[in-house]
């Protein structure tokens, strides 16, 4: 079985096209390819185009491949927000299994999005037993 977290890591462009180039590229990574992890992430181009990705229960570790993958999209979008000057927001949150383990984090070339982003999500544990 084994530790087991809950995901999510969003980006939001100021345009369609924006996010679209940066879309591109991600796609080509070898991770993401291996790994099919272009249809793991939800995709929304108006009102504002932002891509998410969201897991429950899934074993996030760093050295694991896919969470690679997936978290390259950071690295990616920074590079071509640099090259392009364009603005983007990145927003990061894994709860674990344990009621501590939390890691949060905003990012980006822009607070304004990243907090946005932050806005739109809610998480939401609850206990339940069945007697």
């Amino acid at each position: 079985m084994g530790y087991r977290s809950d995901v999510v890591l969003a980006v939001a462009f100021e345009t369609p096209e924006q996010m679209d180039e940066v879309l591109a590229i991600y796609a080509m990574d070898p991770l993401v390819q291996k790994h099919n992890i272009m249809e793991d992430w939800i995709i929304q181009r108006d009102p504002s185009p932002i891509m998410a990705y969201l897991a429950e229960g899934v074993k996030w570790y760093p050295q694991f491949e896919d969470v690679q993958a997936v978290s390259c999209i950071d690295q990616v979008a920074g590079q071509f927000a640099s090259k392009r000057g364009f603005n983007y927001g990145l927003y990061y949150l894994r709860y674990g299994e344990s009621l501590t383990d939390v890691e949060e984090t905003h990012g980006g070339n822009s607070m304004n999005l990243a907090h946005y982003l932050a806005d739109l999500v809610t998480f939401h544990r609850s206990i339940t037993m069945d007697i």
